[in-house]
């Protein structure tokens, strides 16, 4: 069978669709994939070191005041629909699975003018514009959150969780440590907002024994930074980025991060107390809406990006190093969120639901 994916623009779109592709191959060997996305986003660079097709489409953001410019953007879309046509009647998919956001509107609504069986998935707590549109038109929509289904009016909706690759998935251990130690990060390309914060930070932390920070930096600030921590006392390991997140979630006690779905369900798995600072520009306030809901499930604090102030996180600290049982605490509030077999779930139900062939 053959399963095309469309999905593009960020890390949360993408990850969570590479993660389906691999268990949807891993089920047979006679199973493949297909991902369609665009030429903007972060998938180029990304899909295809997965080993998985990529093939290219135009889509844009529905966006901006001039009437001029929405006009030009349904040209585009319908350029899109166009493109996506064509790449499904020669790529010839079972179904057809979008993973939200505006990169996925011409290759699903291709797909229903196609008659091809068509899904979608919603990573974050209330749903995009694209997938609430979208999900009137595709036979079934899979949500992360429970929480969601209040936003949507599709009439199959099936709470499966948020997919995470593989090669996160290899490694959950807790090891026997003395001492608090912080992993640090703000995406792959870093925060400089998080980032600032750590430096006013760092003086406050100067005071406490067997402390460890473990900080992805991003390229841009990355020496800028290191220079910073050297010139104190507070243990640390600083890098630009790192493939093996993993490793430093499995070392912390407390993350300080954004709060995107991907990074919240991999807190998630890990079973990790959190910081989080949501993007402040996120599309519909999204990472906002996600801090909050595990706010409120007790597995985190929330800390608004213009609120943010190294003594701040220090107050937080502080009381997390003084209670260990609360860091646990946490930790199992926001694992309760974790769905171990979310892609499978997902790949079920479009099994079950009908595939063409």
């Amino acid at each position: 069978m053959k399963l095309l994916i469309s999905a593009g623009g960020t890390g949360g779109h993408i990850f969570p669709g590479i993660a389906v592709a691999e268990a949807f191959v891993d089920r047979d060997e006679r199973n493949d994939v297909v991902f369609v996305g665009t030429r903007q986003g972060l998938e180029g660079g990304i899909i295809p070191r997965h080993g998985f097709k990529l093939l290219f489409i135009e889509a844009h953001q529905f966006q901006g005041k001039n009437v001029y410019y929405k006009m030009a953007t349904l040209m585009r879309l319908l350029w899109g629909i166009r493109a996506a046509k064509v790449i499904i009647r020669l790529e010839n998919p079972d179904a057809i699975l979008g993973m939200g956001g505006f990169t996925c509107v011409p290759t699903i609504l291709a797909g229903v003018m196609l008659g091809i069986p068509t899904y979608l998935h919603e990573q974050n707590v209330e749903p995009g514009l694209a997938n609430k549109l979208l999900s009137r038109f595709v036979r079934s929509t899979f949500i992360s959150f429970e929480a969601t289904k209040k936003y949507l009016t599709a009439k199959k909706v099936y709470h499966t969780g948020n997919p995470l690759r593989k090669t996160l998935k290899t490694v959950r251990e807790r090891e026997e440590k003395s001492g608090f130690s912080v992993f640090i990060f703000g995406g792959s390309r870093g925060a400089r907002s998080i980032n600032e914060a750590i430096l006013t930070l760092l003086p406050f932390m100067e005071s406490y024994k067997n402390t460890i920070m473990y900080h992805q930096t991003g390229k841009e600030d990355y020496e800028r930074i290191k220079k910073v921590y050297e010139g104190t006392k507070v243990g640390h390991e600083v890098f630009p980025f790192t493939d093996h997140m993993e490793k430093y979630y499995n070392l912390s006690d407390v993350v300080i991060s954004r709060s995107g779905a991907t990074t919240i369900f991999e807190l998630a798995y890990f079973k990790k107390a959190a910081i989080l600072v949501p993007y402040p520009f996120s599309a519909g306030q999204h990472q906002k809406t996600n801090a909050m809901h595990v706010a409120r499930l007790g597995g985190a604090y929330v800390v608004e990006n213009d609120q943010l102030s190294g003594e701040k996180l220090h107050n937080l600290l502080s009381g997390l190093m003084n209670e260990p049982g609360r860091v646990k605490e946490m930790g199992g509030s926001i694992g309760r969120l974790y769905i171990e077999d979310a892609a499978e779930r997902i790949i079920e139900t479009i099994e079950n639901e009908g595939m063409r062939g």
